[in-house]
C-alpha cells in the first residue's frame, strides 16, 4: 500500500512538471484570432512583408498576435464568457492601438509584448493589464459605435491610457 501511494506521488508530481512546463511554452494562436487579423492593419504596423519576412518580423508578429489573444481572454473573461468572442478579439486590438488605426500609444510597448507567445509570465502580466474600457469595448462593437467610442471617449494620453485602457507601463521587459 505504501508503494503504490509513493508510486501516486510521483506520478502526479511528473504530470504537475508536465503541465507547468507546457503552460511555460509557446502560445496556441486560435484560428479565429489569426483571420481577423489579417483583415487589421498588424503586418503592416510591424513593416511586414510575407514574401520576405525574416525569422524577427514573423516571431514579432506571433508575438504580438500572442498578446493580443491574451488581453481578448481577459476582456472575454471579465464579460463572463469562457472563450473570446470576435468582439473580444477587435476590443484586444484596439487595446493594442490596432483597431480602429488610433494614435499609437501602444506601438512603443509592443516589444514588451512579443514575450507572450513563449512567457506564461508575459501572458498573465498582459490580461492582468486590461483595464475597463478595454473590457467594455465588445458590447460598442456589437452595435458597431467602437470606432466613434474610440476615437472620442478613449484617452489620448498614456498615463490615462494605461490607467483606462491597458496597463502597458506594468508590463516587463521580456522580449
Amino acid at each position: 500500500m505504501l508503494r503504490v501511494t509513493g508510486m501516486l506521488v510521483i506520478v502526479s508530481m511528473l504530470l504537475g512538471a508536465a503541465a507547468q512546463a507546457q503552460e511555460e511554452g509557446p502560445s496556441i494562436i486560435p484560428e479565429r484570432l489569426q483571420q481577423i487579423a489579417l483583415k487589421t492593419p498588424l503586418a503592416d504596423r510591424l513593416h511586414v512583408n510575407w514574401e520576405s519576412a525574416s525569422p524577427t518580423e514573423i516571431g514579432e508578429y506571433m508575438g504580438l498576435l500572442a498578446a493580443i489573444n491574451q488581453a481578448s481572454i481577459a476582456i472575454a473573461l471579465k464579460n463572463g464568457r469562457d472563450a473570446p468572442s470576435d468582439s473580444d478579439y477587435m476590443a484586444g486590438f484596439a487595446a493594442w492601438c490596432l483597431f480602429p488605426n488610433k494614435p499609437p500609444i501602444a506601438e512603443p510597448f509592443w516589444p514588451r509584448a512579443y514575450g507572450a507567445f513563449g512567457s506564461a509570465k508575459v501572458r498573465s502580466e498582459i490580461r492582468n493589464a486590461v483595464r475597463p474600457l478595454a473590457v467594455q469595448l465588445p458590447s460598442y462593437i456589437d452595435k458597431d459605435e467602437a470606432r466613434e467610442v474610440v476615437e472620442k471617449k478613449w484617452p489620448q494620453d498614456p498615463k490615462a491610457y494605461f490607467s483606462d485602457v491597458l496597463d502597458l507601463g506594468s508590463l516587463s521587459d521580456v522580449k
